[in-house]
């Protein structure tokens, strides 16, 4: 039998036998290795960022983080106007203590504003009692001076466990090579994993895991 995940969409990125794969050893949201969430941000808000701070957790193991917005720039009777897909931080990986920071969202044009988060576990060390994301809004036009929307912690209290890929597979599959997806805990259906992509670090993508094969 072979060794192989089934993912729900198909991968956006050709995934090489470096990439990894990282979940969570049990059953449930609870046990996912990435984590996404939607802050919006008050129409008042001149600008808005998002800190990383993993200075949290200064013992704690590394994190792959991202920072999209969407804005609603212009509102009639015939339909809405939309912003998507704005990347605001493209993947970057955090390694404890480095606090990780969005750079200034400009939202002086915009009549509602939402900042989609996505933050992934890219180590197995153990334990982490999580990062701490810190969403703000500005309140000058120019000046540094920001107010907390949203903070809390994402991913505590667990420890991630890896898979390799053991083939090259092209963008679209939806079935992938895995090493012994047993072992790395991928036989836990129905959540959502990371898969790193260890060459092209904007080519990290988030599937949702629906079966697997193996020993």
């Amino acid at each position: 039998m072979a060794d192989t995940i089934t993912v729900l969409d198909g991968i956006q990125f050709q995934k090489e036998t470096t990439s990894d794969v990282y979940t969570i050893d049990g059953d449930g949201p609870e046990y996912e290795a990435v984590k996404t969430f939607d802050i919006h941000i008050p129409i008042t808000a001149k600008a808005a960022r998002v800190i990383f701070n993993g200075a949290y957790d200064p013992d704690g193991g590394r994190y792959h983080v991202r920072v999209k917005t969407t804005k609603v720039t212009g509102m009639t009777t015939t339909g809405i106007t939309k912003t998507a897909n704005t990347q605001t931080l493209e993947w970057t990986a955090v390694t404890p203590p480095a606090v990780q920071e969005s750079g200034d969202i400009d939202l002086s044009a915009s009549r509602a504003s939402t900042v989609h988060i996505d933050v992934a576990m890219s180590s197995t060390t153990a334990n982490t009692t999580g990062i701490e994301i810190i969403v703000q809004a500005r309140k000058e036009d120019a000046l540094d001076e920001w107010s907390d929307v949203s903070r809390f912690v994402a991913l505590a209290g667990h420890t991630a466990t890896k898979s390799d890929f053991a083939a090259q597979e092209a963008v679209g599959q939806t079935e992938l090579s895995v090493t012994d997806p047993t072992t790395g805990a991928l036989n836990h259906l129905g959540k959502f994993i990371f898969l790193e992509d260890t060459a092209t670090i904007a080519q990290c993508e988030i599937a949702f895991l629906v079966s697997q094969t193996g020993d």
